[in-house]
């Protein structure tokens, strides 16, 4: 990926990851076919999921969205844990469905050994 390329995709997607974790040496690197998948992937908006966990968040299709299936039929069968789960959630999804994009860049940057 070119560095020209590598700026274009951090600035369109710097608010979806963690600041301090981004791989941007790993970025320069990428043989074109894994360019092409990271230019298609779609990465969570922490904004957005803030508004899934705010409206829907009982339900736990906040934790569905970002990938936390388990966490998510927990949140659904206990009604958002009673609603300290739900409470608790509104504080610390925004920084999860970070969690879970850098993960999911990690993963189709990591390199073949």
């Amino acid at each position: 990926m070119e560095a020209d390329k590598v700026d274009k995709f951090l600035l369109a997607n710097e608010s979806k990851f963690p600041d301090y974790e981004i791989p941007i040496h790993r970025l320069l690197d990428l043989p074109p076919e894994k360019e092409a998948v990271l230019v298609k992937t779609r990465f969570k908006s922490p904004g957005d999921m803030l508004l899934v966990s705010f409206f829907f968040g009982y339900f736990g299709l906040d934790r569905f969205m970002i990938g936390d299936k388990i966490k998510g039929i927990f949140k659904l069968l206990t009604f958002g844990g009673l609603s300290v789960w739900y409470l608790i959630d509104l504080f610390l999804i925004m920084g999860t469905t970070k969690r879970k994009n850098m993960e999911m860049l990690e993963e189709i940057v990591k390199k073949d050994i």
